[in-house]
C-alpha cells in the first residue's frame, strides 16, 4: 500500500515525473500500479501524487475522468484496459497501454 510520505519527497529533493498506470474496467478504475483498489481510493491516490507534482485536485480528477471516458456519448465509448498518466512538474500526459478505446498520447 501507497503511504503519503512514500509520495512526497523530502526537502531540497528533486521530483522525478510520476507514472502512474491506471487499469480500468468499462470506464471504471480498478487499479492503480496493479494495486485493486476503489474508485474513491483511485481519486484519493491520484490527488495525492498529483498534488505531490504541482496538479490541483480538480485536474488530476478531471485527467481521471477523460481518460475513463465518461461523457462519451455511449458507455462502449469507456475505457477498458491499462492507461498510463505521467504527473510532472503540473502537467498531466496519457496513454493508452492496452485498450479498447485508442487514442494517442496527448497532455491533458
Amino acid at each position: 500500500m501507497t503511504v503519503l510520505a512514500d509520495i512526497f519527497p523530502a526537502e531540497g529533493e528533486f521530483l522525478a515525473p510520476d507514472e502512474v498506470v491506471i487499469t480500468f474496467d468499462r470506464g471504471v478504475p480498478v487499479a492503480i500500479d496493479g494495486e485493486t483498489v476503489s474508485v474513491v481510493e483511485a481519486r484519493r491516490m491520484l490527488i495525492a501524487r498529483g498534488e505531490a507534482q504541482r496538479i490541483g485536485r480538480g485536474d488530476a480528477c478531471a485527467a481521471l475522468d477523460r481518460r475513463a471516458g465518461r461523457g462519451c456519448a455511449s458507455l462502449t465509448d469507456a475505457v477498458s484496459g491499462e492507461v498510463r498518466l505521467v504527473l510532472y512538474n503540473g502537467r498531466v500526459t496519457a496513454e493508452n497501454l492496452d485498450s479498447t478505446n485508442t487514442e494517442e498520447k496527448r497532455e491533458l
